[in-house]
């Protein structure tokens, strides 16, 4: 699978329902916050095997809004991120911003795609994968 930011992945776009993720990904290992239950956060399907976490926004009729990746197979921009070191995914991203170094975790922001990159001990082991801003599924 490929990162198209601000898009989604090539397999699923944000704005995608429920049931079009249970098409494509079929029926999640473990959903959390099942129908928005406390009010105030995503509900979140996870994919164990595939290394993907899919929220969607209950406030937005349950649309796609953000995706978590932790597979090594997921590409961005033909690099495959997770796995990469902090000194090779700033020598491929070099327009990445530092926005939290603490102690042994780091995340960068890929400035204006919406993505940004979790390290723990200077390797990458999440990918965020974000949409707009909320009510861009309303256009």
């Amino acid at each position: 699978m490929n990162i198209e930011p601000l898009k989604g992945l090539d397999a699923i776009s944000f704005g995608a329902l429920l049931s079009e993720a249970r098409e494509i990904f079929g029926f999640p290992d473990e959903i959390n916050n099942e129908g928005g239950a406390d009010g105030v956060s995503s509900e979140i399907w996870l994919y164990h095997n595939m290394g993907l976490e899919l929220y969607f926004n209950p406030d937005e009729k349950f649309k796609l809004w953000g995706i978590n990746i932790t597979s090594q197979e997921v590409t961005l921009e033909g690099i495959k991120p997770v796995g990469l070191t902090d000194i090779e995914l700033n020598s491929i991203f070099p327009e990445l911003i530092l926005d939290v170094n603490d102690r042994d975790y780091k995340e960068y922001n890929y400035t204006g795609k919406e993505i940004e990159f979790w390290l723990k001990d200077d390797v990458v082991t999440m990918v965020r994968v974000n949409s707009k801003l909320s009510g861009e599924f309303n256009e």
